[in-house]
Parts: structure tokens; sequence; C-alpha cells
């Protein structure tokens, strides 16, 4: 494979980008930890140890404000002992599910807020963006302790229904948003490829601090992309520059250069990326959503 390549690759021409779909604010007040983990990004499986995950985590301690990331009807608020939600009864434990005002594509968007300590609304409720809906907690199959699990679901309000939330969510002021795909020689996506993300030159390096990012894309089987991109990866709240984003399948690797602009998505992708026969992740099922 060719090594790293000087050919920017910017925001999509105009013409041709996805429709924005930012519409969601952070789901947590001010002063709480309002970015998900990088651990266990949408897609990912921790090398295998974990199941494939259909959100973002939040890490915040139990009793932390859980706020309405948009404005929408409430649709379920409880426990879903009864009524399965997930791949499994009481996955989520207390949660809520706001089906958002806007739709995507003629199509519903539903927002879930997992493993709630405490619930502050109720089903056929309305909510306002910035409106508490409960508290951070552990409940359902939340084995690493207490965090909000926040899922963005388009079409139907399932388990199979979700896309990358970091897609979703506004970017903080002055930062962009990076999505991409990596596939095969016949255009079929690579699973848990690893990404690096490095910042070269930030346009504001007194104010910005370097990024060194590594995440992997999806992995295969139930997780989506988004109608209009079908990326496999995706990073936010990137501060503006000029980065360096590097693909690895385990053997070799290639990269690219990419413009992070303010408020807009920046694009890369990388063809003809093989990935070795014995590439066959199986996490393990009885992990974290």
């Amino acid at each position: 494979m060719p090594g790293a390549s000087a050919t920017p690759r910017a925001v999509f021409p105009a013409g041709l980008a996805p429709a924005p779909h930012a519409w969601l604010a952070r789901p947590l007040p001010a002063g709480a930890v309002d970015y998900p983990a990088s651990t266990y990004r949408y897609g990912s499986t921790q090398n295998g140890n974990l199941r494939p995950h259909h959100g973002v985590d939040f890490e915040n301690p139990a009793g932390t404000l859980v706020l309405a990331a948009g404005r929408g009807a409430v649709v379920f608020a409880g426990n879903d002992r009864a009524d399965q939600l997930g791949p499994a009864p009481n996955f989520y434990g207390n949660v809520v599910v706001v089906q958002l005002q806007q739709a995507y594509l003629y199509q519903p968007v539903y927002v879930l807020y997992g493993h709630l300590a405490s619930i502050t609304v109720q089903r056929g409720s309305w909510v306002e963006t910035g409106a508490q809906i409960g508290t951070v907690g552990g409940t359902g199959v939340a084995l690493g302790g207490a965090h909000l699990h926040f899922e963005v679901r388009v079409g139907y309000n399932d388990y199979d229904s979700t896309r990358n939330p970091e897609l979703w969510l506004q970017p903080y002021p002055r930062r962009g948003t990076l999505a991409g795909r990596i596939s095969d020689s016949s255009g079929q996506p690579v699973a848990l490829a690893g990404v690096t993300v490095r910042s070269k030159v930030l346009d504001y390096p007194k104010r910005d601090q370097f990024v060194n990012t590594y995440l992997t894309t999806y992995t295969s089987g139930n997780l989506n992309a988004d109608e209009m991109m079908g990326e496999n990866f995706a990073l936010n709240d990137l501060p503006p520059g000029t980065y360096v984003v590097t693909a690895s399948n385990g053997k070799t690797t290639r990269s690219q250069t990419v413009i992070i602009k303010p408020a807009e998505l920046a694009w890369v992708e990388f063809e003809n990326v093989q990935q070795p026969a014995t590439w066959t992740p199986t996490p393990a099922p009885s992990a974290t959503p």
C-alpha cells in the first residue's frame, strides 16, 4: 500500500454534502462530563471484549442530571424489564426514549437515555431541549459503573436501527467533525480497522491541544451507517486544523491529510483495503451495551 499522501481531503463538495443533522445538544449540564468516552465508541468492541456498542457513553457520577438533547415526545419512560428495547430484558434498566420533533429523510428519530438512576418524565409528555429527564445511574447491564448510555435511532425505535451519535451531537464551539469510510476492493466496509487521527498543524495552537486519537471502524453486524454517507467511523469535537488520518488493517497502513473546519463535516475515504481472512471479531455476548 502507498505511504502518506499530501493530498487534502476537504469538506464535502457543494451540492454533495449530506443533509446536516447535528441537531442534538449535550445531554448533561455544564460542569459534567459531556463528551463521549473514547474507550467505547459507537460500533466498537474493545478488541472483542465487549458487545458491539450501539451508542456512546458519558461517564459521570450517579445522580448527575440527564437533560433532553432535543425537543420531542416521550415514547418510553420506565424499566425495560417487560418492554424489551435491547437484545435482552432489563438491558438498559431505567430508560427514557424521546421521539424528536424533527424527522430525518422522512423517518422518525428517537433518542435513548439508558441506565438511569431515576426518571423525571412520563410516557406521552413533551420535553424541550435542556429539560431534565432523569439522573445518571448504573441500572440494567451497566457493568462498567454509573454512566449515561446514549443512542440515536432512525426509522424504528429498536436496537437494530441505531446510528452514530457523534454525527448527531452539535460539536463544541469552534470545533468540527470527521467522518470516513474504509472499504475493500468490492466496496464493502472493513470491520474493526484501526484509525488514528493526529493533528499536524492546528489553526489555534495556543488555544487548542495536540490531538492523537485512536478508534476503530464499526464492527460487522447490525451497526448502521448514515444513509447519506455510508461512513464506518466518525469523530466529533476536533479543533480546526490540518490532520493526518491513518488506516490500518493490522498488516499495512495508509495515510491521508484532511482539513477540519469549525462547524463543518470533513470526509476521508480509504478504498481497496484488504481485510485479513482471519479477522473474525467475536465480541463477548454478556458485556455492556
